[in-house]
């Protein structure tokens, strides 16, 4: 009798040990899909900031060649009369 407990005993734990495994199982699986989904998300927001970072680097560079201009133009007079005066 002794031992029929011990095996009852024995079997319940098992069950129970099996049921945390599946449960850790679903977990893993549903951890791993909302992951997947964070580095997905991730990944778009990082290609987002690359294409704006490469609008805003040819934007400065576009404005830099202006002042560049602006600035050689005042060696030169600035207004277009050639520096002469009357």
């Amino acid at each position: 009798m002794d031992m029929d407990r011990r095996m009852d005993r024995v079997e319940r734990r098992l069950d129970a040990t099996l049921k945390i495994v599946q449960t850790g199982m679903k977990m893993l699986v549903k951890m791993e899909k909302e992951n997947a989904e964070f580095r997905k998300e991730t990944r778009e927001a990082i290609h987002a900031l690359i294409e704006s970072q490469m609008r805003t680097d040819a934007i400065l560079k576009a404005l830099g060649i202006k002042i560049d201009r602006f600035v050689d133009g005042f060696g030169t007079g600035g207004n277009g009369s050639g520096g002469r005066r009357r």
